[in-house]
Order: structure tokens, then C-alpha cells, then sequence
């Protein structure tokens, strides 16, 4: 099976089989209450998860009704990630992310985190141990710690221009330990590859370590080189 969505808000599902032997092959639509198009959609096991307007609707695929609804009263959403496997949704409004359990839809109270932004979170990542927020205007890439929802590290999209311009982040790419970011400055169009993935800093008890994706960048034109350096 294979599930749609259309700019009108319109679900179907198509039979892939049907569709090579030249009889119609859509076996189910609905339809969703926005007026908005969908920005995002997930299927996991027999529902679909779709994102419009300032509303997140889990669709039954079985019956082609609506299981749930996550609703953010005077939000408009921006971005939205999906990790149905963890009963997890982020959604990014106009100054913060939201971590929604969407095992708890019916009820009002069911936020698990609130990441504070200085501008529209128009680019996001999700997966079980961070999350990833953009912000375009500000050039700045956030990363937070996902069970907590603390801030674990800032990256900037190029070093801040000789004039003081900030860059921009135009698009964000987050697989594992790697981020890949794509933007501008004043100097021109830039792109920034890190890779985390051996970077460690010893803890407080002795021999032990630990997985480190964060380390907070410092353009101080004073600072000088130090083993600290190697985390980059």
C-alpha cells in the first residue's frame, strides 16, 4: 500500500498492485480539517500521522477515520519530525519546538518539553537521543538532549562576518553523530559538515566516558590553540 497526501488535505491510500493491472487503484481517502497544507506525514504500522495547520491528526488506516488529534491552540506549525516508534512528535511554532507523547492526545497537559527559540523553527530533526532545531534568520543550528530537553550545544552556520552580519541557515541535514549545514554570509554561500562521532571528554568518575555531540563554539579572536580544539 502506499499513502498519499495532496495540498487540500486530502488522504488516500493506493494499491500498488492494482495500479499495474489498469484498475483504479485508490482503495481509501479522507479528508483533514485545515486549511493549510499538510507539511508532513508519517505512517507507522495502521496510522498515519499528518501535520497541518496548527493541528497533528493520527489517521486509522484500517477505517480511514480519525484516532487522535494533537491540537496547539494559537500555533501554527512550522516544522514537524516524527518518531511514532517512541510515541514521540516534535513541532516547531514560531519561537520554540515542541516534544509532544502522543500517547496522551486527549489530554491537555501532554507537552514532555519546550525548547525556547529566538525566531521560526523552520528546520528540525528528531530521533531518540537529541533534537535539532534551525532557526534561517539567526544562522544558529540548537541541539537538545531529548529525554530532558536541556541544551547541549549551539552551532553556527560560518564564523560571524568582519561586519558583524550574522549568516543564514538555509538547510539542515542530521544523520547520527553528522550534521551537514548549508547557508550564507556576507562572504558568500557556505557549507559546514561536522562529524561527532569520536569526539568524547572524560567524566567525573574515573576511566569512564562518554558519547559527546556538544562542545559550545567560541569565535574569540584571542583564544589560542588547545587540546580542547580536537572536540570540533
Amino acid at each position: 500500500l502506499l499513502v498519499s497526501s495532496s495540498k487540500d488535505s486530502k488522504v488516500k491510500i493506493w494499491d500498488t498492485v492494482a495500479s499495474s493491472s489498469g484498475s483504479s487503484s485508490c482503495v481509501g481517502s479522507t479528508h483533514i480539517n485545515s486549511s493549510s497544507p499538510p507539511i508532513a506525514m508519517k505512517c507507522h504500522e495502521s496510522l498515519c500521522y499528518m501535520a497541518a495547520g496548527s493541528e497533528v491528526t493520527a489517521i486509522d488506516l484500517r477505517t480511514m477515520k480519525k484516532a487522535s488529534v494533537l491540537a496547539l491552540h494559537n500555533h501554527r506549525i512550522l516544522s514537524c519530525e516524527m518518531l511514532p516508534s517512541d510515541w514521540l512528535i516534535c513541532t516547531g511554532t514560531e519561537n520554540k519546538a515542541l516534544l509532544w507523547d502522543i500517547r496522551k492526545a486527549q489530554e491537555l497537559q501532554n507537552t514532555v518539553r519546550e525548547m525556547q527559540s529566538n525566531g521560526p523553527v523552520t528546520l528540525l530533526h528528531l530521533d531518540r537521543y537529541k533534537v535539532v532545531t534551525g532557526v534561517p534568520s539567526d544562522g544558529l543550528v540548537h541541539v537538545w538532549e531529548t529525554q530532558t530537553g536541556d541544551l547541549l550545544n549551539t552551532l553556527n552556520c560560518g564564523e560571524p562576518s568582519r561586519s558583524g552580519v550574522r549568516s543564514r541557515v538555509s538547510a539542515m541535514a542530521v544523520d547520527g553523530c553528522k550534521i551537514a549545514m548549508a547557508g550564507s554570509s556576507p562572504e558568500g554561500s557556505v557549507l559546514h559538515y561536522r562529524d561527532f562521532l569520536k569526539s568524547s571528554t572524560p567524566v567525573s568518575l574515573p576511566g569512564k566516558e562518554e558519547s559527546r555531540f556538544w562542545r559550545p563554539q567560541n569565535f574569540d579572536d584571542n583564544d589560542d590553540d588547545s587540546e580542547d580544539e580536537d572536540y570540533y
